[in-house]
This record gives C-alpha cells, structure tokens and sequence, in this order.
C-alpha cells in the first residue's frame, strides 16, 4: 500500500520539494505574496495526507468516520489552495481578502454535513462513495477562484497582457480540466496540477518583479528597451514626464520626502496606462511614455491627464511629446520628446512667479 501512495503522489512530493526550495533560496518577491505561495505547499501537503488517510480506511466500514474526516479535508482545503494564489495577485488587499474567503467557508460548511447526513456525500451499503449535487461545490468554488486569479492578473499587469495570455489561461484550463477529471473518475488531478500553476505563476510573478521599479512599481529602464524592439512597429509618439524641484525638496524635506513624490508621480502615469500606453521610470525623475497606435490628439489628452492628476497631488512634472515619422528609429523619437521636456521645463523656472531664491 506504501507503495501504491508513493506512486500516486510521486509528482506532487517531488514539486513540493522543488517548490520549497527556490522559496527558501530567493525571496525575490514580496513577503505576504512567499507566506502565501507556502500557504499553497501546505495544503498541498495536507491534501496528500487526507488521500492516504482516505485509501488506508477505503476498505474498511469501522473506519467511516476516519474516512469521512479525510474526504471532508480533501474537498474543504482545494478551495483554500486555489484561493490563496488569487492573494498572491493581490497581497495587501485586507477587505478584499476576507470577502474572497466567503466562498470557500460556504464549501467547508456543505462539507462537513458529510459528518451527519449524506446531503454533500456519503457511502453507500457496500461502502462505496457517492456524491450528491451539493457536493460538487468544492468544484465550483475551486473554478470562480480561478477565474479570479485570471482577472485579477490580467488587471493588475495589463501593459504585459500579451504574456499573462499565453501563461494564465493555460494554468485555468488546466487545473479546470483537472477538476473535471477528478469530479467524473474520483482521481487526484488537482494538486499536482494547482502546484504546477502556482509555480508558473510565481515564475510570472518573478519575471514582471526583474522588469519593475522597486520604488515606482512602473516597469523599468531594461523593459523600456525590450519594449522598444517588442512594439518597434507600432509606437506612435513618445513622451518625456520629468519632474519639477525634486532637488529643492529633496534637500528641504530630504529623501523619503523625494522618493514619496517620485512615487506619488508614478501612480499618476500609472492611471493613464492601456495596452496603448505604456509609462517606465528611466531614471532618477525622469519618465518616458510610450503611445501605441495611439492619435496625436490622444496623446495630448492622456498628458494633460497626467499634467492635471500630478498638480492635484501637490507636484509639478515638465512634459514633452513627439508624434513618429515613418522610418523614424525610437531613439531619436524620444530623443526629440526629450527636447520638447526641457523646454518645457525652462519655461517652468522662467516663469514670473517662480522664487528664484528656492531654485
């Protein structure tokens, strides 16, 4: 029988290993989104023991109780796993997180009656298992999380759209078709599948963390380049975004003051960003936007916005855009935005009602 649980569960023991692993050697990411990655390799480590429980007490009726004990964890943690990694998409949620557990409680509630009465499963007169339509919950369940965690990703990094695309339907289909599988043959698809998922994920994850400023969260000088060659064909203009005094504040209100602006700035560019528009941090105070396809009359728009949402919060950014010429390399378009930018910015001192005696 040891054998036979070895076999069954070989894959899942292995990836749970390697898993574990690389979140010990590199804690790359977050350390609410690590807590909940481990989350997942814990259920799947329970998951494992409830299934051998299960076998072990499957032939005998004095064992029912035992047997329901681990039937009722195996169908009340699914949901768990899968609904931990939708808080790795979104680790800081708090609220968001106690609804998301509504669903999986609800689970956990149908499954226990399993205790009392047969109304989510039972076992028939010759101990075999049954499932009635209450007990495909845990199925249910397991699927709106996975649709969440599609969501949610697709929203969260939607100027990468084009990976999460390749990458998260995948996971989906997968661990759907894992569900189904066990539903229609009572087989142990799912944990080794939803392992596997969440270390595509974390891979997914770690990958837009290397291409993101740490301070801004706005992708990074490296993607700005990838990103040039990826869309060379379909950038339409560039825009320059610097900001206004960051020296002055930095030495009156010193560092944690500049780096507050600096980030408060890029949530500014961030709420304009589409699939058409792309902002990153090059450097220091200096932003660049990238427009796709995009209008000259719609790249005025979208910096007045920024122009406009950056005053509110009580800053000031110098812009500057150029429109793109067939034939014309990015370089020189930004090169040409870059211009425009400092201009712009001369003209900012410049201004009449500019104290010279803070600059």
């Amino acid at each position: 029988m040891l054998e036979s649980m070895l076999e069954r569960h070989f894959v899942t023991i292995f990836l749970i290993l390697g898993f574990s692993m690389k979140l010990m050697l590199r804690k790359s990411t977050r350390d609410t989104q690590v807590r909940f990655l481990w989350n997942n390799i814990i259920c799947a480590i329970i998951l494992i023991a409830a299934d051998c429980l299960d076998i072990m007490t499957s032939d005998n009726p004095k064992l029912s109780f035992l047997r329901t004990l681990a039937d009722v964890t195996t169908y009340s943690v699914e949901p768990v796993a899968a609904v931990s990694i939708v808080f790795v998409v979104v680790p800081d949620e708090e609220r968001f997180r106690r609804i998301l557990w509504v669903p999986a409680m609800i689970n956990f509630g149908i499954m226990f009656t399993a205790f009392f009465s047969p109304i989510a499963f039972g076992y028939d007169a010759d101990y075999q298992f049954f499932r009635n339509p209450l007990g495909y919950s845990v199925f249910v369940v397991s699927f709106f999380y996975i649709a969440v965690v599609l969501l949610l990703t697709i929203k969260k990094f939607h100027e990468g759209l084009n990976t999460a695309v390749m990458i998260l339907p995948l996971c989906a289909l997968a661990c759907c078709l894992a569900a189904f599988l066990d539903a229609m043959t009572d087989g142990n698809h799912v944990n080794p599948t939803m392992l596997i998922s969440c270390i595509f994920y974390y891979m997914f994850i770690r990958s837009k963390d290397t291409n993101r400023d740490p301070l801004t969260k706005l992708l990074n000088r490296q993607s700005f380049y990838e990103d040039c060659e990826k869309y060379n064909l379909s950038v339409s203009a560039a825009a320059s975004v610097d900001m206004n005094g960051l020296k002055r504040l930095n030495d009156s209100k010193g560092h944690d003051a500049g780096d507050e602006a600096l980030a408060c700035i890029a949530k500014c560019l961030a709420s304009v960003a589409r699939r058409s528009i792309i902002p990153y941090r090059v450097g220091g105070d200096e932003f660049v936007v990238l427009f796709l396809k995009c209008t000259e009359s719609s790249v005025q728009e979208t910096l007045a916005k920024i122009v406009s949402s950056v005053k509110a919060e009580g800053y000031s950014v110098s812009v500057g855009y150029a429109m793109r010429y067939w034939g014309e390399s990015i370089d020189k378009l930004v090169n040409f935005a870059d211009q425009k930018m400092y201009e712009d910015k001369t003209a900012y001192y410049e201004r009449p009602d500019f104290d010279r005696r803070r600059r």
